[in-house]
């Protein structure tokens, strides 16, 4: 396969670590989501520690988006209202996605179509865990939101030229763009993600969920599966295709790609387009009112 030259994985992972960190507050609401002995009380104290926060979650809280009535003046009860995975995700996107915006050609990816599907697996990964007949811990939304955020960081360690001639590298050795990463750079941009989220102090299951959205075992944790399930589904929440045909092509492939996880999650195989159907109609209503 074709390699590129003086490319260092150390190098690559202390970029990854680098990455801007977190607002405290922020990683430890996601400690306090992922752990189900924690108590709305304790993300309520959280949340209130940061005045910003604070604002982003009142106003999100009051949305029309939400169908309620009554104006929501409390932190404690403007967490009820949105629940735990939900105000987290939130979170999250109003400190990372802005980073997401940028075009990656060499992945196929137009300005802000990272973060279109980075919005379109967190949806698909609430909507996996409402359906799976195994408990999914809330984390599983962020996971998704965050699943490929290696990508930015790739992308801003090398650049334009180099990621160019990773996608020229996989079309002449007619593999894909993430065997191409392995072999080219000794990690993956999930492998890149999962550091960034460890760099970030976030839980294990989240980094995991991020390393792993690429695997297909039956082996993987609750998170692990719903992020990789979500990760494949958000393709199709998301795509412009013009072609029925093609588009059915695609999502077959990636149905049977999904067995493992669909079995990880007690899921029947044809739950999967009725969780792509849910999941693309929430989106559609999230892209109209916030934009994607």
């Amino acid at each position: 396969m074709t390699t590129l030259p003086f490319v260092d994985p150390a190098d690559l992972l202390a970029s990854a670590e680098s990455v801007e960190p977190l607002p405290h507050t922020v990683a430890r609401l996601a400690t306090l989501v992922a752990d189900p002995d924690s108590d709305i009380r304790e993300i309520s104290e959280t949340v209130s520690l940061d005045v910003s926060l604070t604002a982003d979650l009142l106003r999100r809280a009051n949305s029309a988006a939400l169908g309620h009535r009554g104006a929501i003046t409390s932190v404690r009860d403007a967490v009820v209202r949105l629940g735990p995975s939900t105000l987290l995700s939130l979170t999250l996107a109003s400190r990372v996605g802005s980073r997401m915006l940028k075009a990656l050609p060499a992945y196929g990816l137009r300005p802000g179509a990272l973060w279109e599907r980075s919005v379109a697996a967190s949806i698909a990964a609430e909507a996996i865990r409402s359906r799976a007949r195994v408990p999914v811990p809330a984390e599983a939304g962020t996971a998704a939101l965050l699943h490929d955020f290696g990508m930015v960081v790739l992308a801003q360690h090398f650049g334009k030229q180099i990621l160019d001639s990773l996608a020229l590298a996989a079309a002449t050795d007619g593999t894909d763009l993430l065997e191409t990463e392995r072999v080219v750079f000794g990690l993956t941009h999930a492998d890149i993600g999962g550091t960034v989220a460890e760099a970030w102090g976030l839980p294990l299951s989240i980094v995991d969920g991020i390393r792993d959205h690429h695997e297909a075992r039956d082996d993987l944790s609750a998170v692990s599966a719903a992020v990789g399930l979500a990760c494949a589904m958000s393709f199709e929440i998301t795509t412009q295709e013009t072609d029925p045909e093609e588009l059915e092509i695609q999502a077959a492939r990636r149905r049977r790609e999904a067995a493992p996880l669909l079995r990880v999650l007690k899921l029947q195989p044809d739950e999967y387009h009725d969780i792509v159907a849910i999941s693309r109609e929430r989106y559609a209503e999230v892209a109209e009112r916030y934009g994607a």
